[in-house]
């Protein structure tokens, strides 16, 4: 080691031993936690910020604050107008898109905009600006431009309630486009799922999924989602499909209401049955 290095530890030791040795303290005193030393935490916290504040007050004194401030403002505001112009975008975005699949539905529709979430890891529900007045009822089906959303659960004169498919209680008959395997569909919780479907049955990751025709509570070829991974059970002569849904529904201002009623009889036939599956 250097001399003058040796020199300068010699000279300034005792620095070295108080500065090491305040640190310690401070350092068991922030691991104690009696009332004395939380009073003296206070304390120091108000000391600091009350020199800390001064600092800050004198360093202001060679600024413009009142120019500041007002650009300060302006840019608040226009992030404000920013963030609205964009959200109108991706509206009017949504409605195009719902348009569109209007015009090549053969169900009378209509429009309806989302007013409320509630949402939760097994229950789902949207809460819509449309009711009774407009016609809507329940057992109407609810779609977006992708793909199904839910059903119809509650309606008063000017509002109704959707039962999304995020929902535990949302069951729904579905078929494979390609190889036309068949089951009910429901929620687990954190994945739609079409469970106990033997191993053998022709079902490939990437396959469309549609409402089947067996469905009594929903028209039959509304997109679903796509086969996005396979669980094979204990068993191993039976597998959970997981499927990833078309519908984001935590992007959706906007849906879709099909005029249309399931039986209420088969409707509660086919819930019943997606119950015992589970």
């Amino acid at each position: 080691m250097p001399d003058f290095l040796i020199h300068f530890i010699k000279r300034f030791k005792e620095y070295f031993v108080l500065l090491l040795l305040l640190i310690l303290s401070l350092f068991i005193m922030s691991l104690n936690a009696s009332a004395s030393v939380n009073n003296f935490k206070t304390l120091a916290l108000g000391t600091f910020a009350t020199f800390n504040n001064g600092i800050t007050n004198f360093a202001g004194y060679f600024e413009d604050t009142p120019y500041l401030t007002k650009l300060q403002k302006q840019n608040a505001k226009l992030m404000l107008q920013v963030n609205s112009l964009r959200e109108y975008a991706f509206e009017n975005n949504e409605l195009k898109n719902l348009l569109k699949f209007e015009s090549t539905n053969k169900y009378k529709t209509t429009n309806a905009k989302i007013i409320s979430r509630m949402v939760s890891k097994v229950s789902g529900y949207f809460i819509i600006s449309k009711g009774r007045n407009d016609s809507i009822a329940i057992g109407m089906p609810a779609v977006s431009d992708k793909g199904l959303v839910g059903i119809v659960y509650n309606v008063t004169d000017n509002y109704s309630s959707v039962r999304t498919f995020e929902n535990s209680l949302f069951h729904v008959a579905v078929k494979d486009q390609r190889s036309n395997i068949s089951g009910i569909l429901n929620w687990n919780g954190k994945h739609l799922v079409i469970q106990n479907v033997p191993t053998t049955n022709d079902v490939e990751i990437g396959d469309r999924i549609v409402v089947s025709e067996l469905s009594s509570i929903i028209p039959p070829s509304i997109p679903v989602g796509i086969v996005a991974d396979k669980e094979t059970t204990v068993s191993g002569l039976l597998s959970n499909i997981i499927i990833k849904p078309f519908a984001e529904l935590s992007s959706l201002k906007n849906i879709i209401v099909l005029k249309t009623v399931a039986n209420a009889e088969l409707d509660s036939l086919e819930n019943n049955i997606g119950e015992n599956i589970k």
